[in-house]
């Protein structure tokens, strides 16, 4: 039985086929208008990830021209350093922030300004955001900036940032580092074994006002350095603490992301 049919008959034939097929209609149109208004409104990026799902299922006549614009409200899950791409003749920046918990996470691309907007403002690694006007790109199932785009802080991380050297372990992974820089060599490029190909490499002696310890830096992060001077403040996030020649030393490439700046010269302080 068509859904025609049964709603005829759930109205005992009081109503015609023709009414029954405004009222099918009307519903199909208000389902629509629901599912786009739950998009519209703030959602985490799991409740994105669920709706993404239920969208693949839907007919194309199903989905509206604008279901592709959302809203986001969820935490910095990490962020990438910016990257130089060639656009249209020009130089242009392109940076990636995913959204997101462990697990349920979406990328979010920015360009040019909208990519020097976090670094300016100083979002974090853990900050809970709120993203406005992002575009879903349904091929590559990322996140777009767009000139409607809005990125504000709701709250600071509360993620834990080492800035006391003394209680750093042996081997540790994926951690945000604060200090201040005593030493830094310029850049340089390497050939690693088994590529080709040259990648830039730098890096430098931080401190934590007592502490010292020496941060090698890889690809993307090496060339952030060749803005930085001794005294400055960087923070590095995501970032490994491995052992060399018996010390431990922090490990940052281009799975971690380097910012510096005298706003977190307070956190690193405080202790002291």
């Amino acid at each position: 039985m068509s859904d025609l049919e049964k709603m005829v008959d759930k109205f005992s034939g009081f109503i015609t086929k023709e009414q029954a097929e405004r009222i099918l209609n009307a519903n199909s149109e208000s389902n629509q208008k629901a599912t786009s208004d739950q998009r519209k409104s703030s959602m985490t990026v799991r409740e994105l990830l669920d709706n993404m799902v239920l969208k693949e299922k839907m007919e194309p006549h199903e989905i509206l021209e604008d279901d592709n614009v959302v809203n986001i409200k969820d935490h910095i899950y990490r962020i990438f350093n910016p990257q130089s791409v060639a656009a249209k003749g020009s130089a242009s920046k392109r940076r990636t922030v995913m959204l997101g918990l462990e697990g349920s996470t979406i990328a979010l691309n920015l360009r040019d300004k909208m990519s020097d907007f976090i670094d300016i403002n100083f979002f974090e690694r853990g900050d809970m955001v709120a993203v406005n006007n992002a575009l879903l790109d349904s091929a590559t199932g990322e996140l777009k900036s767009t000139s409607n785009t809005i990125i504000n802080k709701i709250s600071p991380t509360k993620q834990h940032c080492v800035t006391d050297y003394s209680i750093i372990k042996e081997e540790a992974r994926k951690v945000d580092i604060i200090g201040r820089i005593i030493e830094i060599s310029p850049i340089r490029h390497v050939t690693r074994l088994g590529s080709s190909g040259q990648i830039a490499v730098s890096s430098c002696t931080v401190t934590d006002s007592v502490n010292a310890i020496d941060a090698s830096f890889w690809g993307s992060s090496a060339l952030i350095t060749n803005d930085l001077k001794t005294n400055d403040v960087v923070k590095m996030e995501f970032c490994d603490i491995r052992m060399r020649d018996g010390r431990m030393q922090i490990y940052v490439n281009d799975d971690s992301r380097v910012v510096p700046g005298s706003a977190f010269s307070s956190r690193l302080l405080g202790k002291r």
